[in-house]
């Protein structure tokens, strides 16, 4: 797990983190090139998982952040690190994913993203207007 892996925008790669473990925790050193028109959110994936890290601040002449979770809560897998726009898109709709239940939303999923809420995983989905 430890390591420098990019962090993309979309499909871009806008940046770094590097990620070292100290003790019971992974620390997240980031540094991305962000134009700072609107504020932006860092996430990690590790399998199944993802983890919302925090917001990116102005720090020299780029977007940082550095942060720390606990080993245990990021389990096993390939990381891959994004960045997305902080705010909810406007006209969303959250959608809960139960195994138990069809999911209706399949052509959607290219423009979702996972969300946790009130330790419910689902889909936010983007409504088309």
């Amino acid at each position: 797990m430890e390591g420098n892996y990019p962090v993309l925008l979309g499909n871009q790669e806008i940046g770094r983190v590097k990620v070292t473990r100290q003790g019971l925790y992974y620390r997240f050193d980031c540094s991305c090139q962000l134009s700072g028109d609107v504020v932006c959110r860092m996430t990690v994936t590790c399998g199944a998982v993802t983890h919302n890290l925090g917001i990116l601040a102005p720090e020299g002449g780029a977007f940082c952040l550095h942060t720390k979770i606990p080993v245990k809560q990021l389990g096993d897998g390939a990381l891959q690190f994004g960045v997305r726009p902080n705010h909810k898109p406007v006209g969303s709709r959250f959608v809960p994913i139960s195994p138990e239940e069809p999911f209706h939303y399949l052509s959607r999923l290219q423009d979702a993203f996972l969300e946790i809420r009130e330790g419910v995983p689902g889909l936010v989905i983007p409504d088309n207007g």
